[in-house]
């Protein structure tokens, strides 16, 4: 008695459930660069925010009288630092206020300085691919000229 067995398909050809693992590499990829868009995204605008919460400082201090310029520039620090959830000199936000002669033109100026630690204070949720892309602080710096 002759005994047809069936036709096995080879493995190698065998094409179902291809398109799912293709899909799922190619959501995965896209998945980690919208969160790294994000994150970027993020950390800039915290950036942007920094870089206003100086300048308010260096407002407030170029128009306050020279003993009440550093009380003035911390407070319009904290102003605006509030918005984000901090105050100088606690969490991860260091604030300077130095007040020396001018490099150039004479007169006194107030060096303002805002730093941020990011490595131990995250603005965004930790993702393993990216954590090498962002900094472990930012700083921003302002200089302006005080009323004697």
């Amino acid at each position: 008695m002759n005994r047809r067995r069936p036709r096995l398909r080879p493995l190698a050809s065998d094409q179902r459930g291809a398109a799912m693992i293709e899909m799922a590499l190619v959501v995965g990829l896209l998945a980690v660069l919208l969160f790294g868009i994000i994150t970027m995204g993020v950390t800039l605008g915290f950036r942007q925010s920094m870089t206003q919460a100086t300048d308010d400082a260096a407002r407030a201090a170029a128009v306050a009288p020279r003993d009440l310029a550093v009380e003035r520039a911390e407070a319009a620090a904290n102003r605006s630092a509030s918005a984000w959830g901090e105050r100088c000199n606690e969490g991860g936000l260091d604030c300077s206020f130095v007040i020396d002669d001018c490099s150039e033109g004479g007169g006194e100026c107030m060096v303002i300085e805002l730093q941020y630690d990011l490595k131990n204070h995250p603005r965004v949720a930790s993702a393993p691919l990216l954590d090498g892309l962002l900094p472990d602080s930012m700083s921003t710096r302002a200089v302006v000229e005080v009323s004697a």
